[in-house]
């Protein structure tokens, strides 16, 4: 069988929030972050929470 795309409602729920709060970190004018440390921390996290949610499921076969 294949390996299909997992989706992880757990992650998803932080990916989430995570997300709005980078859009309202970022300055769409200077095309920068307000707080550069905080909006790089943001960044991040939502990158690694999107990763797993989306990893693939393995599962062993006997």
């Amino acid at each position: 069988m294949k390996n299909k795309i997992g989706f992880n409602l757990i992650f998803a729920l932080i990916a989430l929030p995570i997300g709005l709060a980078l859009l309202r970190e970022f300055d769409f004018q200077s095309l920068t972050f307000c707080k550069t440390a905080l909006g790089v921390l943001y960044l991040l996290t939502f990158i690694i929470s999107v990763f797993l949610m989306l990893k693939k499921n393995k599962k062993a076969s006997i």
